[in-house]
């Protein structure tokens, strides 16, 4: 069985390799076609479908993948009981090419494209350890993906806020991107009871100070910075069970602090 893994998540990766190095020969301005919708002009990027169509066969690719866990033999539930470890390789391939769409064709882009497959290797390999709550990886794989999920929305935000995308457009994009990231880390930390209008909270409430920070004259690190804390610190909350107390709360002071430590840090250099 583990080899059968081990054959599926090369071909798996070597796919999606490919996909990605053939953004090289993509422009970086997208090809965009306007459309007047009472009077309106709106305009639809081509370019802008490749990631989202990236994510969908990352979908496929992880639900083929992780199949082969012997833990799933007796379940009746799949494909159900995969979603939530598809949404980090999912995420982590829609930022991916995101990022390699935007940047210039020379050395850090191939620098980025070894990076982040080797991120989403390490992402793959973690989600399927943890399909196995009960084995002895889990206590060391869940903090992992979380702070891969938190590395990764991080490096989302501040490229937003770096771009010259519209508004509205961006706090769609951490509306989801949050969502995401939300879900998996509440999943993980609560074993898979955590509920969906929690996630929904954390969502929209890092997407409304994302749009609030928009006209800001805010560093995109800064920007990134304060969106990606807040959103730890509501999931950090979020988790919480029982009355709030001293001790439950040093995790989200702790971070309250350091994000401002940095932000500091950021706005001196």
């Amino acid at each position: 069985m583990e080899s059968r893994y081990i054959n599926r998540f090369s071909i798996f990766l070597a796919t999606m390799a490919t996909f990605f190095a053939a953004l090289y020969l993509m422009p970086r301005e997208p090809l965009t076609t306007g459309t007047n919708l009472f009077g309106f002009i709106i305009n639809f990027s081509v370019i802008g479908l490749v990631p989202v169509v990236l994510m969908l066969l990352c979908v496929g690719g992880c639900f083929w993948l992780f199949v082969t866990n012997p833990d799933l033999e007796k379940n009746e539930g799949i494909p159900w009981v995969l979603i939530p470890n598809v949404v980090l390789p999912s995420l982590a391939t829609l930022i991916t090419s995101t990022l390699l769409i935007q940047l210039e064709r020379d050395l850090v882009w191939w620098f980025t494209l070894g990076v982040s497959l080797l991120v989403i290797g390490i992402i793959l390999n973690a989600e399927y350890r943890v399909l196995s709550p009960k084995g002895e990886t889990y206590q060391v794989v869940a903090p992992l993906l979380i702070s891969l999920a938190f590395g990764l929305f991080l490096a989302f935000t501040i490229s937003l806020a770096a771009s010259q995308l519209r508004m509205y457009v961006q706090v769609i994009l951490i509306l989801i991107a949050a969502g995401f990231v939300a879900y998996r880390t509440i999943h993980l930390r609560t074993k898979g009871e955590g509920a969906f209008s929690i996630v929904l909270v954390c969502g929209v409430l890092c997407a409304e100070i994302a749009g609030a920070m928009y006209y800001l004259f805010l560093k995109p690190i800064q920007n990134g910075l304060v969106v990606c804390g807040v959103l730890y610190i509501l999931t950090a909350l979020m988790v919480i069970e029982g009355p709030l107390t001293r001790r439950k709360l040093i995790e989200p002071l702790l971070m309250a602090g350091l994000i401002l430590i940095m932000l500091i840090v950021v706005s001196l250099a």
